[in-house]
């Protein structure tokens, strides 16, 4: 007989304090991002001799006790405590527990205790040889993955095993075409996993994954690379490929991946993006503050202007979004107002504020474990969910502020980009970047199609309008759709819609935080 095996997304508790009630509400969605994570796991598994169910729990309960003999936990530091919880209910059942993943693989020791069998790196390897010494009765407690391999043994997600219901929750998928980033920012923690060295994965299966994900009928998928451009040729190859395919379907397929900023230079690299369907990015900024970069070895961020680069991806249709990290030790209290007035000439709506975080596996963490400034995020965890905020740093002890100044200083800054004038003004300066660009006649910008879910969209959205929204959220709208109708950019009312969003987003979920946070001064 075929083994029972339950493979498990868990829930993330920290999503709890999160305010995705109207973000849903129009979506019609439960989820963000279908993760390939655990269909890439169950693509590796002999179906002759594995009889697999897969759930993602934040969409559907854990039913703890089905007969299974396996259970196999994957998740990021977000989701150990839920992750700890399952692994307990199924052990007490006599259920043998695999838990493997980016989160258990730079931090092992977290998750150690509460496991069976722990596979630790990437998992196409040795997710197999756990599968044969189980089946022969004799297991080791650890998997390690010790070599870099070639992606081509990576396997096309399997998808077969989610739910009807869970694939339908879910606008956006996600591709991964490589793995590696060339660069090494003392704060990040991608390269313990994945290694310096860009590996990336045939074109073909590229283009298999994607279809896969198209016909489930999803429009919108995420290339999950940390740094999609950094094999700037391979990438290149791919987008040539992203292209011709997309326009093989009238509805079009809209792309998200991240870039390094020195990605601005490259024209052909552009213009292939542009064409191909990938119009939104995450930009690593991080700061305007260069002491701040040179001090995390971000140094990619100060060979050319920042200002300048985003400005060019502007200029070719791209909508930028970018987190803003605060906390570094070259930053004084003036680093608040310093961050403001940059975003604040750039064209970019969504900028997510965070304080430095010392993350598992990171060179930051270990200089400030010798320091005596870490301070460990379970810890933070155990003091409620106010402190573990993702506003508030819970893992670094500012050098030149303290941490409540720092956390003051966030709020402050969160809300002040998001107010109405703040946000239209970045979205103008969007539009103004494109209108001035030479070759926005020329730029082959892919438009995005309609489908069921888009008109569903459509719908929800004017049902918002007319029976929720308030009348300052109704002003904001109208000024975002006068903006749009005025650019000749070929995606403006989408960008002004997104932005719209994101703003209710934003401060929403700021609200819930910080209920008073409209009267937050500047931190002294």
């Amino acid at each position: 007989m075929r083994k029972k095996l339950f493979l498990v997304y868990p829930k993330n508790y920290s999503a709890d304090d999160i305010d995705m009630d109207s973000i849903n509400s129009l979506t019609g969605k439960g989820g963000v991002v279908l993760t390939a994570s655990l269909p890439t796991v169950a693509a590796m598994t002999p179906v002759d001799k594995f009889e697999i169910t897969m759930i993602d729990e934040s969409i559907e309960p854990i039913d703890f006790d089905a007969p299974y003999d396996l259970v196999g936990i994957t998740g990021f530091p977000t989701q150990l405590e839920r992750a700890r919880e399952i692994a307990a209910e199924f052990r007490k059942r006599g259920v043998l527990v695999v838990c493997g993943g980016p989160a258990a693989s730079v931090s092992p020791e977290r998750w150690r205790n509460f496991t069976d069998v722990l596979i630790i790196g990437e998992a196409e390897r040795i997710w197999p040889e756990f599968l044969n010494d189980y089946l022969a009765g004799d297991y080791k407690a650890e998997y390690i993955e010790t070599e870099r391999f070639d992606l081509d043994i990576s396997p096309v997600p399997d998808y077969s095993y989610l739910s009807k219901k869970t694939k339908d929750e879910f606008m956006s998928g996600i591709v991964q075409t490589s793995r590696g980033c060339p660069f090494d920012c003392e704060f990040c923690n991608a390269i313990v996993y994945v290694g310096r060295k860009m590996r990336y994965k045939k074109v073909d299966v590229v283009i298999k994954e994607a279809q896969q994900l198209y016909d489930m009928g999803i429009r919108i998928i995420v290339l999950a690379d940390d740094n999609f451009p950094a094999g700037r040729e391979k990438a290149k190859e791919i987008l040539r490929a992203l292209r011709d395919w997309n326009n093989k379907h009238k509805s079009k397929v809209t792309f998200f991946s991240q870039f390094s900023i020195d990605t601005a230079k490259d024209e052909e690299f552009m213009e292939l993006s542009a064409a191909a369907g990938l119009s939104r990015m995450v930009v690593g900024i991080e700061t305007a503050n260069t002491e701040s970069l040179k001090e995390t070895g971000k140094m990619q961020n100060l060979k050319r202007s920042m200002f300048d680069d985003i400005r060019t991806f502007n200029q070719h249709g791209f909508v930028v979004t970018t987190g803003c990290l605060v906390g570094f030790d070259s930053d004084d209290l003036s680093i608040f107002q310093h961050q403001f007035d940059f975003f604040m000439q750039t064209g970019i709506p969504g900028v997510h504020v965070y304080p430095l975080q010392a993350l598992d596996g990171t060179r930051l963490k270990a200089r400030l474990i010798k320091e005596g400034r870490y301070i460990d995020w379970e810890e933070g965890h155990t003091k409620g969910k106010k402190y573990a905020t993702v506003h508030n740093t819970f893992t670094v002890v500012p050098k030149q502020m303290t941490q409540d100044q720092l956390v003051q200083g966030i709020y402050w800054l969160s809300w002040n980009l998001y107010k109405t004038e703040n946000l239209i003004k970045r979205v103008q300066n969007l539009f103004d970047d494109f209108e001035s660009s030479p070759k926005k006649d020329t730029i082959n910008i892919s438009k995005p199609g309609y489908n069921r879910k888009i008109f569903g969209l459509i719908f929800r959205f004017a049902k918002y309008y007319f029976t929720t929204a308030t009348s300052d959220e109704k002003s904001t709208l109208h000024r975002l759709i006068r903006m749009a109708r005025k650019s000749s950019h070929p995606n403006s009312f989408i960008i002004s819609i997104v932005a719209f969003l994101l703003m209710i987003y934003m401060r929403a979920n700021l609200l819930k935080e910080c209920p008073d946070i409209e009267n937050v001064a500047y931190p002294e």
